[in-house]
């Protein structure tokens, strides 16, 4: 059986940069919080700065991306590399994003792998989280969507005042909903067991790039085979002696 994501706690920035950083050998792996050990994480932030460049990897140039995140506890970035990036095409500085991740730490900086990237247009998403935060520090437990003569409530806020008393928490459920419907991933049933025999083979050598994993996987996508990556990544099975190669723990 495959193994099933990591559930993406929702948590502040300031709790992420403030807590106690949980290794494996020599590379981070999450962070321990008052909700216990954290390797994935659920933001939602506004954006201050954007960057993308390029850098020489040998004969061949990356393309990476970073965001700053503010969500008026701290800051911290998020990083992506190769066709990651086109997940912020449309991300601008001054946007209310929703960011899911790994927590990841190189060169001194803590920082997010990113995962999901995704645009909040409704303000009202920021007092959401702020209130789900500071229920989890007093109830930490999974919300629970509330109903109304036995029927779940949908939609999202539009107005501030459709935020009352435990309305918020449908709001909440309902965009964790949407997140899951539309950035989850089909991934081919063998694609897994492809890109671990890939690395297995090449541990000799360091690990296993990219291009490496890339010829293997068939008809699937490079988005595909980043996800099955960043799974194995976080279930600690694999790690990154460098960035875009793999290797066996």
């Amino acid at each position: 059986m495959v193994p099933q994501r990591a559930t993406a706690a929702k948590i502040s920035i300031q709790e992420i940069m403030k807590g106690t950083l949980i290794t494996k050998g020599d590379r981070v792996v999450g962070v321990e919080t008052h909700l216990g050990q954290v390797n994935r994480v659920n933001v939602i932030a506004t954006v201050v700065d954007r960057f993308e460049g390029r850098r020489d990897e040998g004969e061949e140039e990356k393309r990476f991306a970073t965001l700053t995140l503010d969500d008026g506890t701290d800051v911290i970035r998020v990083k992506m590399w190769g066709s990651s990036c086109e997940r912020i095409e449309r991300i601008e500085v001054g946007d209310l994003v929703l960011v899911i991740g790994k927590i990841r730490r190189y060169q001194e900086e803590t920082y997010i792998n990113g995962e999901i990237v995704r645009k909040l247009d409704d303000p009202n998403w920021e007092t959401v989280r702020l209130l789900e935060l500071v229920r989890l520090k007093t109830e930490p437990q999974t919300i629970q969507k509330p109903e109304v003569d036995g029927q779940e409530r949908s939609g999202s806020p539009t107005h501030q005042s459709e935020l009352a008393p435990r309305g918020w928490q449908t709001a909440a459920a309902t965009l964790e909903q949407q997140t899951e419907a539309t950035e989850t991933l089909q991934i081919p049933a063998d694609l897994r067991r492809k890109i671990m025999q890939t690395i297995e083979a090449h541990d000799e050598e360091g690990g296993a790039h990219f291009e490496q994993i890339l010829k293997i996987a068939g008809n699937a996508s490079e988005e595909e085979i980043e996800q099955v990556l960043i799974d194995l990544l976080s279930e600690g099975l694999i790690y990154e002696p460098e960035i875009h190669r793999y290797k066996k723990s």
